[in-house]
């Protein structure tokens, strides 16, 4: 007959074995029903193995333990079963995460993994728009979903998709209904007749990467960032000539250093999130309806030129994938995509395009 302490020997390892049987079972099925959080998956990886090693190690401490755990006994047995069972559900989560496409099955957005630049990486710690980014450090923070992505995907999948540090759970939605007036603008301009209508003037060239960049003064001259106001509308002959009719491809924005809490050296708050980095350009001029950048006050005023010697603050919004996708995201400055249907590359366009 046992005794009292040889009792007590067997019922604590018991019951750690039973609290660690229950405890990764919870993990798993909590895991399961928040699908698509992966910082929740892999804790419960990390949780179920730390039980099972805490479980054995009060098993095999106790003699009772020892006794029984060198035949095949009832302890013995639910020992390797948890430890087998926590030991698969981690190679499982790590496994898993590490080949992880951006809906959760074999759909892949932008027809590449996600990549994240030295810029994006630089934001990891930044929890709103404009705290840390200086202004013309870098035209974008990364690779990130198109329009349609944003407009399609749930926000776990937004979030696995998008530079560390640059957009955060709250503010997805919010971001998401942005866009979407953002795209319900362009619809209502979508035609260069449309957008002459609405008071929108053509001031540049085809650019290379980024088109015609018609403008509204009155919109600039209001002060306020406004997503379903953008001051600009980018058209683009799309490769059928000068004589060919411009398509839209995109919108742009325009804040003057002042508005919408802008300064000389702090860009507007615009977007939720930080993926809307704005940019600025230098030394532009326009020749004959021709732009380029970096130039020289004395150099452009002698080819009779305009001269705007530090224009800021700019962003580009891709929402028009009809004609122009951007598959580097929505918010990326360049669109490569776009310039290979424009016409070769212009003499004076290179400037801006860089």
């Amino acid at each position: 007959m046992p005794s009292l302490g040889s009792s007590k020997s067997i019922l604590l390892p018991l019951v750690i074995l039973i609290g660690a049987v229950v405890l990764v079972v919870t993990t798993v099925a909590l895991g399961v029903w928040l699908d698509g959080d992966n910082g929740w998956t892999e804790a419960t990886a990390g949780v179920g193995l730390g039980a099972t090693v805490l479980a054995a190690g009060v098993l095999l401490a106790t003699a009772q333990g020892w006794a029984n755990g060198t035949r095949l006994s009832l302890a013995a047995v639910t020992v390797a079963v948890i430890g087998l069972g926590a030991l698969s559900l981690t190679i499982v989560t790590y496994v898993g995460s590490a080949g992880d496409t951006p809906g959760g099955t074999s759909e892949i957005v932008n027809d590449s993994e996600p990549i994240v630049s030295d810029e994006g990486t630089a934001l990891t710690q930044q929890i709103s728009n404009n705290e840390i980014q200086p202004p013309g450090l870098a035209h974008d923070v990364g690779r990130h979903p198109t329009f349609d992505g944003f407009m399609e995907m749930d926000s776990a999948t937004i979030l696995r998709n998008v530079p560390g540090g640059t957009l955060l759970p709250d503010e997805v939605d919010l971001l998401k209904e942005q866009l979407a007036a953002v795209r319900a603008f362009a619809e209502a301009n979508s035609t260069v007749a449309k957008a002459t209508a609405a008071n929108f003037m053509n001031f540049t060239n085809d650019v290379p990467f980024m088109g015609e960049h018609y403008l509204n003064l009155g919109y600039v001259g209001d002060g306020a960032f406004d997503p379903g106001k953008p001051e600009g509308l980018l058209f683009s002959k799309l490769g059928g000539g000068e004589d060919a009719e411009s398509q839209l491809v995109g919108v742009w924005f325009l804040i003057v250093p002042g508005q919408a809490g802008s300064s000389q050296d702090i860009p507007p708050v615009g977007f939720a999130g930080n993926l809307d980095l704005w940019h600025e350009h230098h030394g532009l001029c326009t020749r004959d309806g021709i732009i380029s950048e970096d130039n020289t006050r004395e150099g452009c005023l002698a080819d009779g030129g305009s001269y705007t010697g530090d224009l800021k603050w700019m962003m580009h919004v891709w929402v028009w994938p009809e004609t122009a996708d951007n598959t580097d995201g929505v918010f990326t400055y360049l669109n490569y995509g776009l310039y290979e249907q424009q016409n070769v590359l212009g003499e004076a366009g290179v400037g801006l395009g860089q």
